[in-house]
């Protein structure tokens, strides 16, 4: 029964060495491995995960929380068992200034309550990874301690890993432009490119009998912030009501899920509306102000280094009616307003 107790105790020591730590983990428990190759190691374990969804309390490939992802980052990585919650680990990690973060120390939040609640693993360059549960992107992906939310509810930093200022100095810029060169997150700022597709609605107004007005599509390119983007989109469409194809440039402005638009537009053919008592020609070949609208979107949908969304567009073409007659709404608003839905995706670059 003694050897038993005795066994049983330094199992609990080795496998669970890092739960019981007052402080960051010994030299001696990296088995080989330098400081620098540690804090790599650990770093290359987290992006293994990126992309895997946000699971509360999930700790496996199918979904993690936010200390999920640093214990298992951990655990595959170096083999080392380290606290499992965000609170239990900033009580464990060594607290040190913002200035002396190196890749592979910890990064802390508070984001709900009054207690730290949120964890990631810094990477260099102001950026760390973590599992994020709320926002436009949510699951493991990279994030900026600039950006506004994380600068605002920014606790403080923490080390787990031994600091070895000589070994880490040498790979702190390779492992900077290691993590540049990673798959950006739809979260982070940059510059972003796109493509949409959308099918036009008819058949509301008199001149659009048929509920296929057209098809349209999109080709942007712009630049986004934290929660708010700039884009020029050229804009390609085909209405079969007007028996025209329309290509506006637009100046799109707004966040992920509401965009106005404006911009210039020409019109190849004669646009005309077939009505029960005859053709109703319409004028406006080319226009400085040929599309203003807004665009509609569902939250996006993180997919690799972009983003896919359902969206809904409502947009006023303006086509002029004859100067000899008077304005009819039913054909002219058909010939003037446009609506579509249809799905876009946008990339970082």
């Amino acid at each position: 029964m003694i050897k038993l107790i005795f066994f049983c105790f330094f199992a609990l020591f080795f496998l669970a060495q890092g739960v019981f730590a007052g402080s960051p983990i010994q030299e001696g428990y990296l088995r080989g491995a330098t400081v620098a190759e540690a804090r790599l190691k650990l770093i290359s374990s987290a992006e293994s995960f990126l992309g895997t969804p946000y699971r509360f309390a999930g700790i496996d490939h199918r979904g993690l929380d936010c200390s999920g992802l640093v214990y298992l980052s951990f655990w595959e990585g170096l083999n080392i068992s380290v606290p499992r919650t965000s609170q239990s680990i900033y009580s464990w990690a060594e607290k040190i200034d913002t200035a002396e973060l190196q890749p592979g120390d910890l990064v802390f939040f508070i984001t709900a309550g009054t207690t730290v609640s949120h964890v990631g693993i810094y990477t260099g360059g102001g950026r760390f990874i973590h599992s994020a549960s709320d926002g436009p992107i949510t699951g493991v992906i990279y994030s900026s301690l600039n950006e506004s939310y994380w600068r605002r509810t920014y606790i403080g930093a923490g080390r787990a890993l031994p600091r070895d200022a000589a070994q880490v100095t040498a790979v702190v810029q390779p492992a900077e432009r290691a993590a540049q060169r990673q798959r950006q997150s739809w979260a982070d700022p940059g510059f972003f490119v796109g493509l949409g597709a959308a099918w036009t609605w008819g058949g509301f107004f008199e001149g659009a009998p048929s509920l296929f007005r057209g098809i349209s599509g999109m080709v942007t390119a712009g630049h986004k912030w934290s929660n708010f983007r700039v884009g020029i989109e050229l804009r390609q469409e085909w209405d079969r009501a007007l028996e025209v194809y329309r290509l506006p440039i637009t100046l799109s402005v707004g966040t992920d899920t509401f965009q106005v638009f404006a911009g210039p537009a020409y019109t190849f053919g004669e646009p005309s509306l077939s009505l029960a008592n005859g053709d109703r020609d319409y004028s406006g070949r080319w226009a400085f102000l040929g599309e203003l609208g807004v665009s509609v979107a569902f939250s996006p949908i993180s997919i690799g280094s972009g983003a896919l969304s359902f969206y809904g567009e409502l947009a006023w073409q303006p086509y002029s009616w004859p100067e000899s007659e008077s304005f009819n709404w039913k054909p002219d608003l058909t010939a003037n307003l446009r609506a579509s839905t249809g799905l876009r995706y946008l990339w970082k670059l």
